[in-house]
């Protein structure tokens, strides 16, 4: 599976403190494969957010990475608060 990083993603992790940083690069390794293992799916928190194939992982406890996903390509769109990633669905 390809990974593609956003110009919003990418600014975003930017402007994360190392911890956080280190915490998303943590998920981002456990994303392909936890999206074929419903136990490594849970431990995660991937939900669908949106019908155009928007979802959501947990980062911790005040980060969501937010993701698209097609049968060969992830594409890491956002990570942010709760408020952020509510914020980004009003606008799709």
């Amino acid at each position: 599976m390809r990974i593609a990083l956003s110009e919003r993603f990418q600014r975003d992790v930017r402007d994360l403190d190392p911890q956080a940083r280190d915490a998303v690069f943590e998920v981002l390794l456990a994303l392909p494969a936890a999206l074929g293992d419903p136990h490594r799916h849970a431990g995660l928190g991937i939900r669908k957010l949106h019908r155009s194939g928007i979802w959501e992982a947990r980062v911790g406890l005040g980060l969501r990475l937010v993701f698209g996903l097609e049968p060969d390509v992830l594409t890491l769109v956002r990570v942010g608060s709760h408020e952020d990633v509510g914020r980004f669905l009003r606008e799709l």
